[in-house]
């Protein structure tokens, strides 16, 4: 296992080469400091999720929206030295074993039963049949939902402002026809080479509306435990080549899933938020069953039909264990607002962002909370006036102290 030790060695590590205020692309720290101070085993598996990520994020090109004070060149070379980036992957493995490997084996377990055929020809029609995304169900019944809504975007952010870029690493090399559907997907994602119509500046457009900031990796201090832990298993699907067949899985679910999902948020935008650029969830809505559509028509069937159902089994694994990701990381948000209404109907928690996005302070989880601490942002959401409440919340929660100049 990854110990306490090793990722505190690591954290200090990090932050020496990410320096003072870097920018938030290359701001490539994690919590390390917080493991000195508690060995809570929630603490540590949110702490080992950073870890992972940060290896994970090392493969994308990054610069910051606006030139920084000294040289652009050196930055990039202390950013994306190789000895340095060599040495937080080597604990890639073990964290994958640690946090991934158990979902994966669950998913293949809740996959099992069905063959890839038959799940493909259950899949639209069970998706088309359940209720709607019950998030936004929820938002829609408080008056606070403002609040929720911006969490949602907050949290998923981690990927949506770098959309199919992991997924884009899954499309080099040489593997037939099937990689040029899959290349004929992720041009759509990136706009057809229009960049007003590249998904990622679309969600930033939202962002906007909602006051909240457009940089990649700007909220990473509020990002909760299973918002990483659902692109870390993105990512590790798509960063090495030996998951390939789980990749499908995952563009297989996920593009049939946000097709329904991106309708409900595009609705709900529209109805309680109108003058919020919707087009992110709008274009999704449009396009994603038709994607689902090439997935398993150019994709799934013609490997399965050549390499064999074992193929397709593992193709099914893919799809279940985005399925469990993404119920895990909605679940977890939902039971997060719940918990903040019920801390604010109690006289504990007031809505807003509190500006601790800015001034991050220590994080805690709710076993290392403290009678009489400093107040607490949560997420997107607001802030914890009484810190003792936050006891009540789910054990993947993640909060931030907010301090004095916050």
């Amino acid at each position: 296992m990854t110990g306490r030790e090793a990722l505190i060695e690591l954290g200090a590590d990090l932050a020496r080469r990410a320096g003072a205020n870097p920018p938030a692309v290359y701001d490539i720290r994690i919590d390390h400091e917080a493991l000195g101070a508690s060995d809570n085993p929630a603490l540590l598996v949110y702490v080992r999720h950073q870890a992972l990520l940060r290896s994970y994020q090392g493969r994308y090109i990054l610069l910051p929206p606006k030139a920084h004070a000294g040289s652009i060149l050196d930055r990039l070379k202390g950013h994306y030295d190789p000895r340095a980036m060599m040495e937080l992957d080597r604990l890639r493995a073990d964290l994958e074993d640690e946090l991934i490997t158990p979902l994966v084996e669950e998913a293949r377990s809740a996959g099992a039963a069905k063959s890839c055929a038959d799940y493909i020809a259950c899949l639209v029609p069970s998706l088309a049949a359940a209720p709607p995304n019950e998030f936004v169900t929820y938002v829609e019944t408080t008056p606070e939902r403002e609040h929720h809504y911006r969490n949602f975007l907050v949290q998923s952010s981690v990927d949506l402002l770098a959309e199919a870029s992991a997924s884009a690493l899954g499309v080099i090399g040489e593997f037939g026809e099937p990689q040029s559907a899959l290349f004929r997907i992720l041009i759509d994602e990136f706009g057809y080479g229009t960049h007003a119509k590249k998904h990622s500046v679309l969600y930033r457009s939202t962002l906007g509306g909602f006051g909240l900031d457009q940089e990649y990796n700007a909220y990473w201090p509020l990002f909760d435990t299973p918002t990483l832990e659902l692109h870390n298993v993105i990512h590790f699907m798509f960063q090495s080549p030996r998951n390939l067949f789980l990749q499908i899985g995952f563009l297989l679910y996920a593009e049939a899933a946000y097709q329904r999902s991106t309708s409900d948020h595009f609705r709900y935008l529209k109805r309680y938020h109108p003058g919020v650029d919707a087009h992110y969830f709008g274009e999704h809505a449009h396009i994603d069953i038709h994607h689902a559509t090439m997935i398993a028509k150019e994709v799934a069937a013609p490997l399965v039909a050549k390499f064999g159902e074992e193929v397709g089994s593992e193709i099914v694994t893919g799809a279940e264990l985005t399925r469990l990701a993404f119920e895990r990381a909605g679940n977890h948000m939902l039971a997060v607002s719940r918990a903040f209404e019920a801390a604010s109907q109690s006289g504990q928690a007031d809505f807003g962002m509190q500006g601790a996005h800015a001034m991050p302070g220590r994080c805690r989880v709710p076993g290392t909370v403290v009678s009489g601490g400093l107040p607490l942002q949560i997420g997107g959401i607001g802030c914890l006036t009484d810190a003792a409440v936050f006891a009540t919340f789910p054990e993947a929660c993640v909060a931030r102290e907010i301090r004095a100049n916050g």
